[in-house]
């Protein structure tokens, strides 16, 4: 008995050494790990500002995707393929059911658009083009920083910024932006974007980003 005695205490003592936090571990056992500054923080704004001025340098890019507009009881869906390489502007649309297409090109001195009946059209404003020749309404103007989440010229409302510096909704020129999901990278570019302005609104999930197009 005094034996087994022995023996139990002197496992009890082994187990007690054995509990306990590790040389790395941080308060109350759990291992120390980096903590994400707080949404809307000023580390947040921080990170945020470095990754504008990342995107900000980038010479042009690319992406493909699939859009959804609305106007009132009128919307669609379409593929989208868009280029842009500083102001100039290589936007191809095509409606996934009857094959239709269509393609908005230019830059800061107008547009063209192609793919409509009766021949193509040009004028000064690629938003108001595109409105009166299909009823959709995209503010072309604003996409190539919108679409990147990054805030265009002029004033802003409402930022709100997640931990790791991505902007999470703004309100400019007349219009709400939101976006949903983001794809990683360096920096991490969006892969939804919701926008909408008076009883307009467009959704944009984006399937592949190029950094330089071809």
């Amino acid at each position: 008995m005094l034996v087994l005695l022995l023996v139990l205490l002197a496992t009890g003592c082994a187990t007690q050494r054995g509990v306990g936090p590790s040389p790395a571990a941080g308060e109350g056992g759990v291992p120390a790990q980096a903590v994400a500054p707080p949404p809307d923080s000023p580390e947040a704004f921080a990170a945020l500002a470095a990754r504008d001025a990342q995107l900000r340098d980038a010479p042009g890019w690319a992406l493909a995707g699939r859009l959804a507009v609305a106007r009132g009881n009128d919307g669609g869906t379409l593929n989208v393929q868009w280029v842009q390489t500083g102001a100039a502007f290589d936007i191809r649309l095509s409606a996934p059911v009857t094959g239709k297409q269509w393609r908005l090109s230019g830059g800061a001195e107008g547009a063209i658009l192609e793919g409509l009946e009766g021949g193509l059209r040009e004028g000064p404003d690629p938003e108001a083009l595109l409105l009166e020749a299909t009823g959709w309404r995209l503010p072309i103007r604003q996409m190539p920083d919108w679409v990147r989440g990054l805030r265009g010229p002029g004033p802003v409302a409402g930022l709100l910024v997640d931990a790791e510096g991505r902007p999470v909704a703004f309100q400019q020129d007349a219009w709400t932006l939101s976006f949903r999901d983001w794809w990683p990278g360096d920096p991490p570019l969006p892969r939804r974007v919701f926008a909408e302005a008076e009883g307009a609104s467009v959704r944009l999930v984006v399937s592949e980003w190029k950094a330089r197009p071809e």
